[in-house]
């Protein structure tokens, strides 16, 4: 992998970079991090949890400020736009939906149309109701068929005005996050219980897209599968190198490989889980690829904390200590090409406070460099799909990482275009343009 650095990296011109006439840009939210007023498991998690008291409350407000929200998507001039319904808003009491809510989404989905931009809606981003919990969330296998019959209610009512569905956001980090470390609802620590939420929310995606086929032709259906880059933190230790290895099959390729054959697989010590679901495999339309960072994994035989998985001393960082290097997209994509479907780049960005935001604008060229040389060597992705398009509610993190394009004034909830936004607009302008002169297909239609 070659070496990059955010100090010594020149820009890019944002025309330089030149993409199938059919590839399309997009950013992505989720309702919990931006849409505010919502009620759910992670407002109980924040009541008592959450670091240095911080409240999601009105997030950014985008419930209320769609419509001018919009506005910033047509000035970017966006292709896809990915958000998620809240599952709570929607289905406040077991069985009672909100159709007013959920016509509220329908005219989001009409506007986008309108405007050209393809709607991608997830359909489980992290949050469900309290009454969910209570009957223990996804470790509880009933919470499946639930939840099942909320996505038929859903597709029921923008069926027509969708094509691209999510199912779920990234289940291994959402069962790891959640039951394995902890860090989120529900606060567990036990491993077994967080690949038991797996291979449930495996099942449940099984059943929501033959769900959503159902209901009709033409819709394209996947989830969204964080991949994290596990390297060797001594390239030529054996030890190390087994190690990021085996974490690689856990955490990237046991998902895939279960969505693949029906078989889902961890073998990791003192940790080993084996189910097989005929009706899991061959559930995916196309494979949504989430990316951040890769991490570095380091063997020490005669420590009392004997593995040691973290962020690259050498490597730039965002504000979050996260890795900063675009050269891991490539491998991401190295990882999720042998399964043969259409890649979808779900989501992938990096938070930068600073003004101007020099580290994610270079980040950001560099990275749709990378991309474009791995498309060129054969990996079939169709979408970039920017994580986020405005500043929100970074989940255990709070208010103060600067994921969006647009900059939040939080007390204000002004909108403003950071230097990343100008440069992601430029570079749309000039594919929109070629893509037009080669008679390409027009924002909205392709993927």
């Amino acid at each position: 992998m070659r070496e990059w650095h955010a100090a010594s990296a020149g820009d890019l011109d944002p025309t330089a970079l030149t993409f199938p006439a059919e590839f399309l840009f997009g950013a992505a939210t989720s309702a919990h991090q931006v849409e505010g007023g919502t009620c759910n498991n992670w407002t109980l998690w924040e009541r008592t949890r959450l670091a240095a008291g911080e409240r999601c409350g009105r997030a950014v407000d985008h419930w209320h400020r769609f419509e001018s929200d919009l506005g910033l998507m047509r000035w970017l001039g966006l292709q896809v736009y990915r958000f998620s319904v809240e599952w709570s808003r929607i289905e406040l009491l077991p069985g009672h939906y909100d159709d007013v809510a959920l016509g509220r989404y329908r005219a989001w989905c009409e506007a986008l149309r309108d405007a050209g931009i393809l709607p991608m809606v997830t359909l489980h981003h992290f949050t469900e109701p309290v009454w969910i919990t209570e009957r223990g969330g996804f470790e509880n296998p009933a919470t499946g068929e639930t939840w099942v019959r909320f996505v038929e209610h859903v597709v029921a009512h923008l069926g027509d005005l969708v094509s691209h569905w999510i199912t779920v956001n990234e289940p291994t980090g959402y069962a790891v996050q959640g039951w394995w470390r902890g860090e989120w609802p529900p606060g567990r620590t036990d491993p077994a219980a967080a690949l038991r939420v797996i291979d449930n929310l495996l099942v449940a995606h099984s059943e929501a897209y033959r769900a959503i086929h159902r209901a009709g032709a033409g819709h394209q259906v996947g989830l969204a599968h964080n991949i994290a880059v596990f390297l060797p933190a001594k390239r030529y230790s054996p030890l190390d190198r087994l190690a990021a290895g085996r974490l690689h099959r856990a955490y990237n390729l046991a998902v895939l490989d279960a969505l693949a054959t029906g078989s889902f697989e961890v073998d990791l010590p003192g940790l080993t889980y084996s189910t097989c679901h005929d009706a899991v495999r061959g559930t995916q339309d196309f494979l949504g690829l989430n990316h951040y960072y890769a991490l570095t994994v380091r063997v020490r035989p005669f420590a009392e904390d004997q593995l040691d998985v973290g962020f690259s001393s050498h490597s730039d960082k965002n504000d979050l200590g996260w890795s900063l290097d675009p050269t891991t997209l490539a491998a991401a994509l190295a990882a999720v090409s042998p399964y043969g479907l259409p890649i979808l780049v779900t989501e992938h960005g990096a938070c930068d406070a600073a003004v101007p935001d020099v580290r994610r604008r270079r980040f950001l060229a560099h990275s749709l460099q990378v991309l474009r040389e791995a498309m060129a060597e054969g990996a079939d992705v169709r979408m970039y799909i920017h994580w986020s398009l405005i500043d929100n509610f970074e989940w255990a993190y709070g208010f103060s990482p600067r994921f969006g394009l647009f900059r939040v004034d939080h007390t204000t909830l002004e909108r403003f275009p950071t230097t990343s936004a100008d440069f992601y607009r430029e570079l749309i302008a000039a594919h929109r343009a070629d893509s037009t002169k080669s008679g390409g297909d027009e924002p909205g239609q392709g993927g």
